[in-house]
């Protein structure tokens, strides 16, 4: 993520190079979100009393249900290994459950606990609720050209993710 616009240089940089989108209002904007998420994601991670990977596991799990180590893997971008681990620290600290997959006896699948999702949401619940109200109250075209925007917003954040090193 890009520094705040309070900040508009890199700090090993001359003043005339600026970082892109600076005095552009919505790239500001954009920015304050990314500061903002990874706010709520350490107060959240705090109250629940696991690290900022550990509840993005947590977050995939609410999402998109019970996963195999191998599936949360994938949608975390780390390495199975480190997936295990993840597993365990959260098994661990009473969030989620390893069970038999119904169909497979050779996978486990990794459960959240419903406690744990409704303390949850319960952090989580006026935030999304509060965003979900101002889509809301966009009107129909409005809220096309806003999901045409994040569409595109999450494409470039995947490909900027996807080219990393996995490690």
């Amino acid at each position: 993520m890009a520094p705040s616009s309070r900040s508009a240089r890199r700090p090993d940089s001359s003043p005339a190079a600026e970082q892109p989108g600076v005095g552009n209002a919505v790239m500001e904007r954009l920015q304050e979100v990314g500061t903002l998420t990874r706010v709520i994601e350490q107060r959240l991670s705090g109250a629940l009393g696991i690290n900022a990977t550990d509840l993005a596991a947590m977050e995939h799990l609410a999402t998109d249900g019970p996963l195999t180590a191998k599936e949360l893997a994938d949608r975390l971008r780390v390495s199975t290994a480190a997936s295990t681990h993840i597993v365990d620290r959260l098994e661990k600290a009473g969030h989620i459950v390893r069970r038999p997959h119904a169909t497979d006896r050779r996978k486990v699948l990794v459960e959240p606990v419903a406690e744990s999702m409704d303390r949850l949401f319960g952090h989580l619940h006026p935030l999304l609720r509060g965003v979900e109200g101002l889509v809301e109250a966009l009107a129909p075209g409005d809220r096309d050209v806003v999901k045409t925007f994040l569409t595109g917003v999450v494409q470039i954040y995947t490909d900027t993710a996807d080219s990393f090193p996995q490690g």
